[in-house]
């Protein structure tokens, strides 16, 4: 029995014919190929980053946990704090380590802003005195110019090292501590308390003698104490003090000896002082303003009458 084809069958296979005949099988294709090329490279791309990941990531650690603070330890070691002590004036500073420092007029301190674990060393211009945080495994170091270097664990004592002056001093207050120059015959000099250590700075020679410890360090307390004090030797320290200038006219001038203790006294008042004790006179110029607005330092004149 032969079955009629269902006309509906055949529709059904018209349609589909029709739709077959629309269909662009090159553009599709293009589609479709675009697609499967672009997962390819996305699942190529995220192997990549695991692959740099697996790379970066132990360095990243390594940085984070053990280079940058050692990086950062020695960016801040060599990041340096100065401070300057004006005319007339004593300047307190507090280091890293927490020792005290007594900055003398006209001085300036160096030190990192902070200590690494195997060394405090400071570096000094002019004169101060220092109260050293004792620690028995780093030694406090402090250098000054023409390479002395006062070196101890911890304790009290006086630098005097002022660029201008032909000989440095080291007044020990409390403690031990250790004095080198680094040449001469005999470049390092162990000191006990009142002991000073006299460099120098020429030949690096370094001789100790017993110091009056009191006048030595007086200044931290805003006190000036002669004991036979060379008139030189006074000039030097009042023109530091007051930011002046003073002249001695006349070699016999440096030969007069003071014994005196200053304290809130002025300029004038101090050299009217001196000059009831010897026969000398003096005179003190008026400042002039400059051309930027500063002024020129006082100048004292003394001359014998």
């Amino acid at each position: 029995m032969i079955e009629k084809e269902n006309p509906d069958s055949l529709l059904f296979l018209l349609e589909n014919y029709e739709k077959q005949k629309t269909i662009d099988v090159t553009a599709d294709w293009e589609q479709l190929h675009k697609r499967i090329t672009a997962d390819r490279n996305r699942r190529l791309f995220f192997s990549y980053l695991r692959n740099v990941a697996a790379v970066l990531l132990p360095l990243f650690l390594a940085y984070q946990y053990a280079l940058y603070p050692i990086l950062k330890e020695n960016r801040s070691t060599k990041e340096t704090i100065t401070v300057t002590s004006a005319p007339g004036m004593v300047t307190k500073t507090v280091l890293p380590d927490g020792s005290e420092v007594w900055l003398n007029a006209l001085s300036s301190l160096t030190y990192p802003q902070r200590f690494t674990e195997k060394d405090r060393t400071v570096q000094l211009s002019g004169e101060a005195y220092f109260k050293v945080v004792s620690d028995k495994k780093h030694r406090f170091n402090v250098e000054t110019p023409r390479n002395m270097v006062v070196s101890a664990y911890g304790t009290e004592f006086n630098v005097n090292a002022y660029e201008s002056e032909t000989n440095y001093e080291v007044t020990l207050a409390n403690g031990h501590i250790e004095v080198s120059s680094g040449i001469g015959p005999k470049a390092t000099e162990v000191l006990v308390v009142d002991e000073k250590a006299v460099l120098h700075v020429e030949t690096g020679n370094i001789h100790v003698v017993t110091a009056d410890t009191y006048v030595e360090t007086a200044w931290k307390d805003g006190k000036m104490v002669f004991r036979r004090e060379k008139l030189d030797k006074i000039a030097e320290k009042l023109s530091r003090r007051f930011g002046v200038d003073i002249r001695l006219e006349g070699n016999r001038l440096k030969g007069y000896e003071y014994t005196a203790t200053f304290t809130d006294e002025t300029l004038e008042d101090i050299l009217d002082l001196l000059k009831r004790s010897a026969p000398i006179t003096y005179t003190i110029s008026k400042q002039k303003q400059l051309y930027n607005e500063t002024f020129t330092r006082r100048v004292v004149t003394i001359k014998s009458k």
